[in-house]
């Protein structure tokens, strides 16, 4: 069996709806975000798959999707959007003091992306799932959008892994079909 493996650093904040503990609050991290592929043979070009076809069609629009942004569920977002436009008006407004004016947006992912989107209440960038963004619940949505996206008899999707924490100590979620 052959695997490749391809994975990419994003830094985004997250909340953790009704959690017992500090996740309640909203914090950040730097992930990572992988997504093993295997096949028992490799394609004509001698890969299981070509990395830059992982990183164009998967890895580069989460990026798109989530760096720099803040990610909430569904939930969570709808009870907050008029409060994170109050919010995103008035840190947005900060550039007035360094810039002079209001400067340019956050760059987003146009569109839906496996589910989730980019929402810009006040200027700011959320990106908002159909689920509490947990790692584990966003291990299995990689898996699955990698799983659509590559799953094609020949290939198949072995892991998707979402790494919370690099250091000083490393943790990380797994999904496999």
């Amino acid at each position: 069996m052959f695997r490749a493996s391809c994975g990419i650093h994003l830094h985004f904040a997250h909340h953790v709806r009704g959690h017992r503990g500090p996740c309640i609050s909203l914090h950040g991290h730097t992930w990572r975000f992988d997504v093993m592929l295997e096949a028992e043979e490799l394609c004509k070009e001698g890969f299981v798959i070509d990395f830059d076809r992982v990183h164009d069609e998967l890895l580069t629009p989460c990026f798109a999707l989530l760096d720099h942004s803040l990610a909430l569920g569904e939930a969570s977002y709808a009870e907050t959007r008029d409060d994170l436009a109050r919010l995103g008006t008035t840190l947005v407004a900060s550039r007035r003091e360094t810039l002079g004016n209001l400067g340019s947006a956050p760059p987003v992912h146009e569109g839906e992306l496996f589910g989730a989107r980019n929402e810009r209440p006040g200027g700011i960038k959320i990106a908002v799932f159909p689920f509490t963004p947990t790692s584990e619940r966003l291990a299995k949505w990689l898996y699955e959008a990698a799983q659509r996206s590559f799953g094609d008899g020949r290939v198949r999707v072995k892991r998707a892994r979402i790494y919370e924490s690099l250091h000083p100590s490393e943790s990380f979620a797994d999904y496999e079909g």
